[in-house]
């Protein structure tokens, strides 16, 4: 499952991401016994700010690498190296030479050719390298309970993203085995998310005073807050932990009705959630799951898809925050930095207003 990114217009909202990625860090962070000397490959989009953030909090000296395309005005302060991992426009001249790091963290790329070179490049640079990852590495989720040893998409044909995520962590793992760990993310969540799946349930209920909700409720949700994936990452870093470990959150596994209503009313709406039968929505209405209806993975289509076991992670002191918490940063977020006439579908993601009232209507003179 991918998680469709849009371009943000920057021209006039620097200073709220700033504002933002700073926000991400007052949580009061004891700091790190050892400070270490960290590598951030990326570092500016999304996932990557919170982890630099939380690198800070705990007093670690952070070297950015990337293009300086992305909220270059991130980060004053933190070093910058600049270069391009793209495969038609490499460019890592500037990770060659003498200098050394304690740790790389390789945020987001899906294609494995820029995992191998920079860990090539870097193997004599970094003392441990770590990937994020995802949950697409997996071949199939008609299981419940898929744990980190279960079977992962290697030998997937072509450049899709969850083959590419799989190959990249089977490279790494094989040329760097005493030293490389990942985090294999659900739906990544949070603060400085331009993402519209989640934003379009966050649109519903500040808008809305009824809202279309699909099948009983009794589906699973599982994601993952962006600071929590941040709070994990700099946690594996500082005790290189090794191997990959599934970051699919808050456990036991969710039921979709406790997080759409626990979203509802972190925001204070009072809007009213009306559950759709799921054939009623697929079959009569064209509504399909993952998609229109975002988050949503009825169990008779994927059954293990949210309901992957994090129970490694949790032994080793992974941690969750709340839904209401996750609700209220992002939707804080979203309201300062967003249009507030967005429309959906947008970025692939949900239903119109018109589309959602004509159902509603059909489901309650049915």
């Amino acid at each position: 499952m991918r998680f469709h990114r849009r371009t943000l217009l920057s021209s006039a909202a620097g200073a709220m991401a700033m504002s933002a990625a700073r926000a991400l860090a007052l949580e009061g962070v004891a700091k790190a016994a050892k400070p270490l000397k960290v590598l951030v490959l990326g570092g500016t989009n999304f996932v990557g700010p919170a982890i630099v953030q939380r690198l800070l909090a705990r007093g670690h000296k952070v070297t950015l690498f990337n293009r300086g395309v992305t909220r270059p005005y991130l980060f004053p302060d933190v070093e910058k190296l600049r270069g391009d991992r793209s495969p038609d426009s490499e460019d890592l001249s500037a990770l060659a030479g003498e200098r050394k790091w304690d740790a790389v963290i390789d945020v987001w790329p899906e294609h494995t050719d820029k995992v191998m070179s920079t860990a090539r490049m870097l193997s004599e640079s970094v003392g441990y390298y770590y990937f994020v990852s995802s949950i697409a590495v997996y071949a199939d989720f008609r299981t419940p309970g898929l744990t980190e040893g279960a079977r992962i998409r290697t030998d997937e044909p072509g450049h899709y993203y969850g083959g590419e995520k799989a190959r990249a962590e089977e490279f790494l793992f094989s040329y760097l085995p005493d030293r490389s760990g990942s985090a294999r993310c659900h739906a990544i969540l949070g603060p400085m998310d331009d993402g519209w799946a989640y934003h379009y349930w966050l649109n519903r209920f500040a808008r809305y005073e009824e809202v279309l909700a699909p099948g009983t409720g009794g589906d699973y949700v599982q994601y993952t807050d962006v600071r929590d994936v941040a709070v994990w990452t700099v946690d594996c870093v500082e005790h290189q932990r090794l191997g990959a470990y599934n970051m699919t959150g808050p456990p036991p596994p969710m039921m979709l009705k406790t997080f759409l209503e626990d979203t509802r009313k972190a925001l204070g709406s009072n809007a009213n959630l009306t559950w759709v039968d799921a054939d009623f929505l697929r079959y009569e209405h064209s509504v399909r799951s993952f998609d229109r209806m975002p988050l949503w993975a009825p169990l008779d289509e994927d059954e293990g898809f949210y309901q992957i076991s994090s129970a490694k992670g949790l032994r080793d002191g992974m941690t969750f925050r709340s839904v209401a918490e996750t609700a209220r940063d992002a939707y804080r977020w979203t309201e300062s930095y967003f249009f507030k006439d967005v429309s959906f579908p947008r970025g692939g993601f949900g239903i119109s207003r018109e589309k959602e009232e004509a159902v509603l209507s059909a489901w309650a003179s049915r």
